[in-house]
């Protein structure tokens, strides 16, 4: 019925009264104007987005309804009218910006498959469920037809790859990944996202409720893997793709289903010289697709074979006659063809890029992989041999085929030796880059040692490239985590675990933030290292109180505390110690907080520690600011600053002077408090540290508010918002809110 109200819906109705008034069955009108019953039933139902095409459906179906002249020209006219006003509407839609495009690239040509589009385009349900087994092109269907819907779903098309048959999916859960990339496309604030999964998806389907959405999940495992991503607004439509036929969501959602089996001969041979430069023998492309069993992945390496080596269409279809007549011998003939083809360092990476655990992989990181300071031209030459994708700028993906065959190869011609080497300089690139981009993010927190040195001409990135970097290889970080431990390379595992804590806390992670310290967790205690296992139980205790789970966390820093005073480790006991404060302060116990950090404060002194001395004094501080005792804060944050300045730890004596600078201005000492930011200041650019500098010089900006100096202030305020802009700092948003409110004059204008 909402439908109805739209223009196409009103005109399409009154089609609908012509229809009933005319005493006609729809069957014999169908016949008559060569469309099929279920199209022309949409049509009538006003289940389209655009108006009908006049002469192909309009003119023919008043006619077949007995239509006079006269009334066809006043169709005539009424569809002019329509037409008109659905492109004003459309065109007023255009003015408004672009919805996400989350699709990844397509790649070669596509050819043929009419029915299969033709069936995505008139399904009225509002799930389409695309099945078909392994390798038939189910992806590239639903994603080439998805690029073509620009116009009906204007508020953005969407997509997320389930990974339902991926090898090694323990700990991976690609269905909270999925929504949390929905929400980032749909503009929810990092900051805004709820920590339950639960409430992230209720707040998917709320947003997605109000939007025309098309939302794609491809390589869905079964219905469970479906059911939370079905946002049930009236104008999503969501696009499956799975092996399995996933008869409970057909039944469940009233899912239209279009099983994709083998293209047609024809549509097989048009898209082979859809993917061949100029002109190709015509029966040699009838011989080639027959041999290749009309699969479309092996079709599109057999046109990759002939592209790089410039051999005739005629030979390689004689080759695949010999392999076989099944699609499977096909495949895996042609896998074998073009992976002896291409040159000795490029078949290297190939099967060393079978043992990566990533959902894809950077063009740095296979170079890693490598052991090659580049590795662009053996990347070059497997796409142009057909064996991988770059389906994103710089990022590369072999589907998972060729995967399990590089893998497999791999194993038949590289050395265990060999191939712990290659994961270990993977591990060794994810681990120092993780490590250089967490230090940006949170430069006051303690290092820890990397045994493997900076690559040669590196250099620290800036906030929005570590925090771009952190990003884009997130999923590709938290899967080689997992593989770290597994393949036994513990050191990595809680190393990598400890380097992705500030992105994946700042960005609202938790989940994965969890995961990820307990695969540090597992990998510490296997190799029995006590310090680092009571580090990943301080830090799991951190998560589990960040997401509300208290019992957990407590638990957890009851382990760590055993471990370290099992140990005689009193630096560990007295960090647990730090952290426990925090996890009570979580739970709004401040009091209890403060006696923690009291008891650290009093260990880290009796160790002659100025730097941890310096952070359990801030600590105790920011404590009693929590309990309104602004002058015992400002006593602690003095003797945090003093400690950290003789421990050259310059960035958390900022900190603890941005800390002693509130206190001033809450006592009302507000030149005082300005004397501290202005010493913050100096050191966040000694150490070219511009968030740091913007913070600072937003409080500075607060302080000369309450002086009364508004010109100052907003001075102060600009430079820290430009500075957090350039950073793409979301607390860019808050400084912005302060200079939109209009002030009052300055006592100078008095």
């Amino acid at each position: 019925m909402e439908e109805r109200s739209t223009p196409v819906g009103e005109f399409c109705a009154d089609l609908q009264a012509r229809w009933r008034a005319s005493g006609r069955d729809l069957p014999g009108i169908a016949r008559d104007i060569r469309i099929s019953r279920t199209q022309l039933y949409a049509i009538l139902n006003g289940e389209i987005k655009r108006p009908p095409d006049f002469d192909a459906l309009v003119r023919p179906f008043a006619l077949a309804c007995g239509a006079t002249d006269t009334e066809l020209a006043e169709w005539r006219r009424r569809h002019d009218i329509l037409v008109g006003v659905h492109e004003g509407l459309h065109r007023r839609r255009s003015h408004r910006p672009a919805g996400p495009n989350l699709l990844p690239a397509t790649s070669g040509g596509f050819a043929g498959r009419p029915a299969l589009l033709a069936a995505l385009e008139s399904a009225t349900g509002p799930v389409v469920v695309v099945t078909g087994p392994p390798g038939v092109g189910k992806t590239a269907l639903a994603v080439h037809w998805a690029h073509g819907q620009a116009e009906p779903y204007p508020d953005g098309r969407l997509y997320a790859d389930l990974h339902g048959y991926a090898r090694d999916s323990d700990g991976a859960d690609p269905v909270a990944d999925a929504v949390r990339g929905f929400l980032d496309a749909l503009g929810v604030a990092a900051r805004d996202v709820p920590a339950d999964r639960a409430a992230q998806v209720a707040r998917f389907r709320s947003l997605a409720a109000e939007r025309r959405l098309l939302v794609v999940l491809d390589n869905a495992r079964d219905a469970d893997q479906v059911r939370p991503l079905l946002a049930g607004g009236p104008d999503v439509r969501t696009v499956v793709t799975s092996r399995n036929p996933l008869t409970t969501l057909v039944a469940e959602y009233a899912a239209t289903p279009v099983a994709v089996g083998l293209p047609t001969h024809a549509e097989a041979v048009a898209l082979l010289l859809s993917r061949l430069p100029g002109t190709a023998d015509d029966q040699a492309a009838e011989d080639a697709v027959a041999a290749c069993g009309r699969l479309p992945l092996a079709i599109a390496l057999t046109a990759a074979r002939v592209r790089q080596t410039g051999f005739p269409l005629a030979s390689a279809a004689a080759e695949l006659h010999r392999a076989g007549s099944r699609a499977h011998d096909a495949l895996g003939a042609v896998f074998s063809w073009s992976y002896t083809a291409i040159s000795p360092p490029a078949a290297r990476l190939f099967r060393l890029l079978g043992l990566s655990a990533g959902p894809d992989i950077a063009a740095p990181a296979a170079a890693a992989l490598a052991g090659t300071h580049d590795a662009t031209a053996e990347l070059d030459e497997l796409i142009g041999a057909g064996l991988i994708t770059e389906h994103l700028p710089g990022r590369y993906v072999l589907p998972e085929l060729l995967r399990d065959y590089a893998a497999e190869q791999a194993r038949a011609v590289d050395t265990g030796d060999q191939r712990r080497d290659a994961l270990t300089r993977l591990l060794d690139y994810y681990t120092r880059r993780a490590h250089e981009a967490d230090r940006v993010l949170n430069p006051i927190r303690p290092a820890i040692p990397l045994p493997v040195p900076p690559p040669e001409g590196s250099h620290r990135p800036d906030y929005r490239t570590a925090l771009a970097w952190l990003e884009s290889e997130r999923s590709v970080l938290l899967a080689t985590l997992r593989q770290a431990r597994d393949d036994g390379l513990d050191r990595h595992a809680w190393q990598l675990g400890w380097a992705l804590d500030t992105f994946l806390f700042e960005q609202h992670r938790w989940h994965d933030e969890g995961a990820a310290w307990a695969v540090a967790l597992r990998a510490a205690t296997a190799s029995l290292d006590h310090a680092a296992a009571a580090h990943a139980h301080r830090f799991l205790g951190a998560v589990a109180g960040r997401l509300r789970h208290f019992t957990d966390a407590y638990a957890h820093m009851h382990e760590s505390m055993q471990l370290c005073r099992a140990a005689g480790d009193r630096p560990g006991e007295a960090e647990t110690e730090f952290v426990l404060s925090y996890v009570c302060f979580l739970q709004g116990d401040h009091d209890l907080a403060l006696s923690h950090a009291t008891r650290s404060l009093e260990l880290w002194s009796s160790m002659a520690d100025p730097s941890w001395t310096g952070r359990a004094a801030n600590a105790v501080g920011l404590y009693h600011a929590f309990l309104g005792d602004a002058a015992a804060a400002a006593v602690f944050f003095e003797r945090a600053a003093g400690h950290q300045h003789l421990a050259g730890d310059f960035a958390n004596e900022a900190v603890s002077r941005d800390g002693l600078g509130q206190a001033r201005h809450h006592l009302g000492e507000h030149a005082a408090a300005i004397e501290q930011y202005d010493l913050a200041r100096d050191l966040a650019r000694l150490l070219d540290e511009p968030v740091l500098d913007a913070q600072l010089a937003d409080h500075a900006g607060d302080a000369f508010q309450a002086l009364g100096d508004h010109a100052t202030a907003r001075e102060l305020w600009k430079h820290a918002h430009k500075l957090l802009s350039n950073a793409g700092h979301p607390a860019a948003n808050d400084v912005a809110n302060k200079l939109a409110v209009p002030q009052p004059p300055s006592r100078e204008d008095w």
